[in-house]
């Protein structure tokens, strides 16, 4: 978990005509501010309130144009712990965030950082597909293209640019992480979504680390591709969940993993595997 003593936001950098990214620690997560002539955008707000204040003054060094909205990528506490600095401001993120914020892993996690579960301000609107955002002479699109890392995925799109925010779906920084609440045979078909928004001279930003073009989605896909067979593949030569991760062979390091067996093996009940529990009808 963060270190509250080092949340720091670094320098914003323009990554396309009037778009920019700073990055948050210490997890080094991407911010994201889009800029139109009547209004801006944030994607993401950092780890906690008091970084989230920070990330709203530094927005006067690149534009003096008004906050028109505040995306969430997705719940996880460095991309959405920030949210309390924005009160006056539309906020948006995918419809299962709000649960999410108010639910056991967010209340550890805010209890960590030293957060009381009021601090924890929840999106102003929840998004099932997608919303569009008028900045005068741009248009910024959001969308929800399925699940992966979070259930709550979102896309943020910034088409005059040919450039997408695609929060932890993809990450340049190192591997992806796999958590409690990823969807690990959904997130191939989510990236062919991204994918299919991409050409060329697309760029990603990712979560963390330097955006990324389509070729770079391409091998990432594959990967995370190769997690769900290897999965199906263990359940379906009988190996227990409990043993899953040493007896895989995984395109990730096992850490990386590690959190993603759980739920793996739950989506793939009733194969009649030792350790997956089936799903029972409740009538």
């Amino acid at each position: 978990m963060d270190d509250p003593a080092t949340l720091a936001l670094s320098p914003w950098r323009e990554v396309a005509d009037g778009v920019y990214v700073a990055v948050a620690e210490p997890a080094r997560v991407n911010l994201g501010l889009v800029v139109g002539s009547t209004g801006a955008l944030l994607v993401d707000t950092g780890s906690t309130p008091d970084q989230g204040r920070q990330l709203r003054e530094s927005v006067a060094s690149v534009t003096d144009r008004p906050l028109r909205a505040v995306i969430l990528t997705h719940w996880h506490h460095d991309h959405a712990f920030g949210l309390g600095a924005f009160p006056d401001v539309p906020t948006l993120a995918h419809e299962s965030v709000a649960d999410r914020l108010v639910g056991p892993e967010a209340l550890v996690d805010a209890a960590e950082l030293g957060l009381g579960p009021d601090e924890l301000r929840l999106p102003s609107r929840g998004l099932a597909v997608a919303a569009s955002i008028d900045l005068g002479d741009r248009r910024v699109e959001v969308a929800h293209l399925g699940a992966g890392h979070t259930e709550g995925d979102l896309l943020v799109v910034v088409p005059d640019a040919d450039l997408l925010f695609v929060g932890d779906l993809l990450e340049s920084a190192g591997p992806p992480w796999y958590g409690p609440d990823s969807r690990p045979h959904e997130w191939a078909a989510t990236l062919d979504g991204v994918i299919g928004l991409m050409t060329a001279g697309t760029r990603a930003v990712p979560g963390h680390g330097q955006p990324v073009d389509r070729e770079f989605a391409f091998e990432a896909r594959g990967r995370v591709a190769a997690v769900s067979g290897e999965l199906i593949r263990l359940v379906d030569a009988g190996v227990a969940e409990a043993d899953a991760l040493a007896a895989g062979d995984w395109p990730y390091p096992s850490e990386q993993i590690a959190a993603g067996i759980a739920p793996g093996y739950a989506a793939l009940a009733g194969r009649g595997v030792k350790g997956v529990r089936p799903i029972l009808p409740l009538a």
